[in-house]
């Protein structure tokens, strides 16, 4: 019997929960190696979901990042296939006797975007609500305990892959200064 904590990042075309979402990532420690889910997602499937100009300006200043991913999203699956296999993918990590927590970076985007769109598409997403977890939170109460250093990062910022593993990486370091857990192994 494990907790296992799984990390979820979101790129998205809006800051509301009923944004766009070009991404989703997740990244979770499983028998000491870190695992990962990431799909692009067709933007043309979501016609009820919002596009906040200032978000598109603001993604227009990253670049090559910025390219990649419309790229993706041309020949990326429907959100509701994306929904359904992170769904398949959340529900293999681990056994019935470990308890997974989904974390968010930050209490209403990442896990508020995918309640809103499992919702929006007629599905529940696998965990339960009062399971969900916040990494905003816990880094500040972390830093209050003294001991804080942030983790290195792992790969390119706004890569949902990438930012999902760095903030499990942050996760973990959180709960070694909280708790005095062994870290575990890094990437």
């Amino acid at each position: 019997m494990s907790e296992i904590f799984v990390s979820f990042d979101l790129e998205t075309l809006h800051t509301r929960a009923d944004g766009v979402i070009l991404s989703i990532a997740a990244a979770a420690r499983v028998d000491g190696s870190i695992v990962t889910f990431y799909s692009h997602c067709d933007i043309t499937s979501q016609p009820d979901r919002f596009i906040s100009e200032d978000t598109i300006a603001w993604w227009k200043t990253q670049g090559e990042t910025w390219t990649k991913t419309c790229a993706a999203c041309a020949e990326a699956p429907p959100l509701e296939q994306v929904l359904r296999d992170l769904n398949t993918w959340y529900a293999s990590l681990g056994t019935d006797k470990d308890t997974l927590y989904p974390w968010g970076n930050g209490a209403n985007f990442d896990i508020a975007f995918l309640e809103h769109a499992f919702n929006e598409c007629g599905m529940k997403p696998a965990w339960q609500y009062w399971t969900t977890r916040d990494l905003r939170t816990l880094k500040d109460l972390a830093k209050r305990a003294g001991g804080y250093e942030p983790v290195t990062r792992y790969g390119v910022h706004h890569d949902a892959r990438d930012d999902a593993i760095t903030q499990l990486l942050e996760i973990e370091n959180c709960m070694e200064v909280l708790y005095g857990c062994p870290a575990p192994a890094l990437v």
